[in-house]
């Protein structure tokens, strides 16, 4: 049983555990390009962070149910062939997970991306020791920005959304996290400080953040 006062952090994926925004661009295009659209960097960004239904409905105009899985299942084959070999932690990310771990802060992922990818990003980073609740597309019916998401990884965590800090790096991510009424932090992996402003705090990378912190954003509720 939690208590009151835990505090919890939940990560994105895309974007926070992994700096994956150009090479999602670069298969997006090449998945558009193949099924007859040239889309630009600026169409896709302005949906980063929804789900694979949000980006071949959007992007291609593609509605069949078994046609966007289809193309989705295709377009995550190809990401995942073409940034296995050089996926990295980012700065910062490993001391700060074994900071929180060392304070007994419960961690969560929480990313709209399909459970394929997030096996293969922890997996390939060898982080999942660190994660007590994994939550991916298939546990939601609702994509971000829907507060769903969030609502389901702090119930899985035993606790209250305001005890919980969402980290994340898109729009629709910090709209999904404030939503369902978290802190948020906003990393300027994919956007710029100007464009994620709503986040409670803004860092560039995980050196600016730490256990502290995190207790600051809860506390000054």
């Amino acid at each position: 049983m939690v208590t009151s006062n835990m505090v919890a952090v939940i990560f994105d994926m895309d974007g926070v555990l992994i700096d994956n925004s150009e090479i999602h661009d670069k298969v997006w295009q090449m998945i558009c390009r193949k099924y007859g659209k040239d889309i630009s960097t600026k169409e896709i960004k302005i949906i980063f962070g929804g789900t694979n239904k949000i980006f071949v409905s959007r992007l291609l105009g593609i509605n069949n149910e078994d046609e966007i899985n289809a193309i989705a299942i295709e377009k995550e084959a190809l990401y995942r062939k073409m940034f296995e070999e050089t996926i990295q932690l980012p700065d910062g990310l490993l001391d700060f997970l074994n900071e929180l771990k060392m304070s007994n802060i419960p961690m969560a992922v929480a990313t709209s991306g399909p459970t394929e990818n997030l096996n293969f990003v922890l997996d390939s980073l060898g982080i999942r020791h660190f994660f007590k609740v994994l939550i991916d597309e298939s546990c939601v019916k609702k994509g971000k920005p829907d507060p769903e998401i969030y609502t389901i990884s702090s119930e899985k965590l035993g606790l209250k959304p305001g005890n919980c800090v969402a980290i994340e790096d898109s729009v629709f991510g910090i709209q999904s996290a404030l939503a369902a009424g978290m802190k948020v932090i906003g990393i300027t992996t994919t956007f710029s400080a100007e464009i994620i402003k709503n986040a409670h705090l803004i860092i560039n990378s995980f050196k600016e953040v730490n256990v502290e912190r995190i207790k600051s954003l809860i506390n000054n509720a």
